[in-house]
């Protein structure tokens, strides 16, 4: 299997050949394939447009995703965010991290497991303890399903077999029973996502703990090859299933090697860093409520309301002194600067909220050495009237080292913390 990268946003010259000579196969067999990929892209993160694009000279560009992609029988593509390098070493730790953080969710809503593991340095380690708190969090509640079984005995208890009753077995009767028990494809996901993790762990105390969860959910036959949907009544394992699933599929445990394993995954990124900025706000403001998608009432068409809705929104009471905005593409040109489209949308978000300051979050295409893990770097203001539009690049390579996710956290707190003062002052002095 061979593997090209592709750097997100950056196109890659005569991609179709080459993969062409690797597969064996014409260049209109790629881009027919190609095709395919795309449209199987578009149907999961609900894309209207390709991903993945290519010209008649044969350069590929992909925008708005990233992961690992099987083209063919012979080809993957690993496409990298474009606020990650691809020749460090560590960019396939952060991209995995960050993939079980928007994907799950979880990871993000614990503070003992941000804060309590991941000064271990272990990834793994960092999966399993939140692995364990969701466990521990639901087992009073357990998956149990429905299952037909099927034993020998002389007590007839269930559905009997008749002509076991003419010549039974040296056992007894042949007799099916309808079960609710806890073997069931759910529990198997769970049981296999943890013998994964139990070799990967380095943690003994959080080994110890895989080991008696591993005993408290066996015996399960082996997980499903297609994993059927959490039934409603079970929504509250939602979160735990999700991450087994990605430790069963395989999802690059052991990244160090500079290898994924399993059948690869997708991140849609810009979706992946609104969730990201979000969850950051949410940690660096313990004593705001913070709003992500709040509406407001920006004017009127006929008598229905029109609504203007920031990603994020911190607010004291109900007044909001400051707005955020996720977003990923600055203007193209020598100087990174904010695009007319994204003033004209602050300048509605701020006069529908009230609010002046809009600050507006884009990753950081700087490398680490200079512009340090978690810092905002302010690169182009907009002033109009009383309002304040100001656009940061926000380093995120690291994420996944020793205390990455605290130092995103205070390096937000830090560049907001100026901001919300003011209006603080104020509300304690009226």
């Amino acid at each position: 299997m061979d593997r090209l990268v592709l750097q997100e946003l950056s196109e890659r010259p005569r991609t179709t050949g080459e993969v062409a000579e690797l597969s064996g196969i014409t260049e209109g067999e790629v881009l027919l394939q190609l095709r395919e990929l795309n449209d199987r892209v578009k149907t999961l993160l609900g894309y209207e447009n390709d991903p993945i694009t290519t010209t008649a000279g044969g350069t590929w560009k992909a925008e708005g995703v990233a992961g690992l992609l099987r083209l063919n029988a012979n080809v993957e593509l690993e496409v990298v965010p474009k606020f990650l390098d691809p020749s460090t070493s560590g960019w396939r730790t952060d991209f995995f991290l960050l993939a079980v953080l928007v994907r799950t969710g979880h990871l993000l809503v614990h503070d003992e497991i941000s804060a309590g593991t991941q000064d271990r340095g272990d990834l793994a380690t960092l999966i399993a303890r939140s692995l364990l708190n969701l466990h521990s969090e639901n087992e009073r509640r357990p998956i149990r399903s429905y299952r037909r079984t099927t034993s020998s005995d002389f007590a007839i208890d269930g559905d009997v077999e008749w002509e076991s009753l003419v010549l039974p077995d040296p056992d007894g009767f042949e007799v099916s029973r309808l079960e609710l028990t806890r073997r069931n494809p759910y529990n198997a996901t769970l049981a296999a996502a943890v013998a994964t993790l139990i070799p990967e762990v380095s943690d003994v105390d959080t080994q110890a703990q895989l080991r008696l969860l591993g005993r408290q959910l066996a015996p399960q036959s082996n997980p499903p090859a297609v994993f059927p949907p959490l039934p409603v009544r079970h929504r509250g394992w939602q979160q735990a299933y999700d991450l087994a699933r990605l430790v069963v599929e395989g999802l690059g445990l052991n990244l160090d090697g500079g290898a994924f394993t399993g059948p690869g995954f997708l991140l849609s990124t810009w979706s992946a860093w609104q969730s990201l900025c979000e969850e950051v706000v949410r940690r660096a403001l313990p004593n705001h409520k913070v709003v992500g998608q709040m509406r407001w009432v920006l004017g009127h068409r006929g008598v229905q309301p029109v609504y203007a809705t920031p990603d994020i929104t911190p607010l004291r009471g109900t007044a909001a002194s400051l707005l955020l905005d996720a977003k990923y593409k600055t203007r193209v040109g020598r100087v990174p600067s904010i695009s007319s489209a994204d003033v004209y949308e602050s300048v509605a978000f701020l006069r529908a909220s009230g609010a002046a300051t809009m600050k507006l979050l884009y990753p950081a295409l700087s490398a680490p050495d200079q512009l340090p893990l978690g810092e905002w770097k302010s690169f182009d203001e907009v002033k109009i009237d009383e309002l304040s539009i100001t656009g940061y690049e926000v380093q995120v390579q690291g994420l996944a080292q020793a205390g990455g996710f605290d130092r995103l956290v205070a390096g937000a707190r830090a560049a907001l913390q100026p901001s919300l003062e003011p209006a603080a002052n104020a509300t304690q002095t009226a």
